[in-house]
């Protein structure tokens, strides 16, 4: 059986013709090399009610052209006005899903993430305008997302993941903290990120060492409920028993080459690239500016937050 098509103009101008010779609709189906089932719903649908049998194509062209602008659903981003609003978000550094889910949570007018990909990357528009820059990956084309690996580092009295609390594992409770460094051209940032709310901190180090780091993680969560912190294996998290007992938490390490294992970190560390790419001259940048960009990450919607944002959940959590 062939596959179900739509018949175009030429093709009824042809059937027409067929049926008035008095071919069967087998015939005709052979002919327009389409499914007999094809020809069937074509001339039940679109004969003229005044003379069952008798198929008229300009009619039939008409009753088609009628049925399909009413299937057809309303192309919201045709609207200048959403489309305006849209474009704003996008160029904020929002991805498709945070802008769909977040409308929702409003009760704004709704679209889908998938239809806002396409939009970027198919629309005259969006290549264009290069929207799919601004996206929080900023890639070309839709990928994978794929983990960096750690470095293996000896390290004295590692506890390994495994040991943490079913609360920090299923996000179920404030205060489990993920930390990494991230390098830019030789200079490094310490970011720390909360499991449950996704708040995150970007701390400017003064040196690519343990002691940076520990001083850099202990001021950033002095005020700050934690009950543990998870790192990987770098050199930087050497002194980890004395964060440990300055924070009164636990510590705890990932598995070597396993990066996935603070998942949360990474994922801010790869929207933090939108703003800091590894060529960065961090020299140039300050705390404040740093802090910003923080607050930018914090206030942006996530689908995982139900479309809340890190400081909305991490202040509602901590009130409670």
């Amino acid at each position: 059986m062939k596959e179900y098509s739509h018949l175009t103009e030429e093709k009824r101008e042809k059937l027409c013709a067929l049926r008035l010779e008095g071919e069967s609709m087998s015939a005709c189906a052979r002919v327009l090399g389409v499914d007999k089932g094809t020809v069937s719903r074509e001339l039940k649908r679109n004969s003229a009610n005044i003379a069952w049998g008798v198929y008229l194509p300009d009619r039939a062209q008409n009753l088609y052209r009628g049925r399909r602008k009413k299937c057809r659903p309303h192309i919201k981003m045709n609207r200048p006005s959403f489309r305006a609003d849209i474009v704003v978000m996008i160029q904020k550094g929002r991805s498709p899903e945070a802008i769909s889910g977040r409308r929702k949570l409003e009760k704004k007018t709704s679209i889908s993430h998938e239809t806002l990909y396409d939009w970027i990357y198919e629309s005259e528009i969006g290549k264009r305008d290069q929207l799919c820059q601004y996206l929080p990956r900023g890639k070309k084309r839709r990928a994978k997302r794929r983990g960096r690996s750690s470095k293996t580092a000896r390290l004295e009295g590692r506890i390994f993941i495994e040991a943490r609390s079913k609360e920090a594992n299923e996000r179920s409770e404030l205060g489990h903290w993920e930390t990494d460094t991230m390098f830019c051209l030789g200079e490094g940032v310490n970011v720390i990120a909360e499991r449950m709310a996704r708040k995150v901190f970007i701390t400017k180090l003064n040196a690519r060492d343990a002691p940076s780091t520990t001083e850099t993680i202990c001021a950033r969560l002095k005020n700050e409920p934690v009950k543990s912190i998870t790192a990987d294996n770098g050199p930087e998290n050497a002194e980890h028993k004395k964060i440990a007992s300055v924070l009164s938490s636990e510590f705890f390490f990932c598995h070597p080459y396993h990066s996935w294992e603070k998942g949360t970190v990474e994922n801010r560390n790869g929207v933090i690239r939108r703003y800091l790419p590894r060529k960065t001259d961090l020299h140039a940048w300050t705390q404040a500016e740093l802090d910003e960009i923080a607050e930018d990450i914090n206030t942006t919607p996530m689908k995982c937050l139900g479309y809340r944002t890190p400081n909305e959940v991490y202040s509602q959590l901590r009130c409670t």
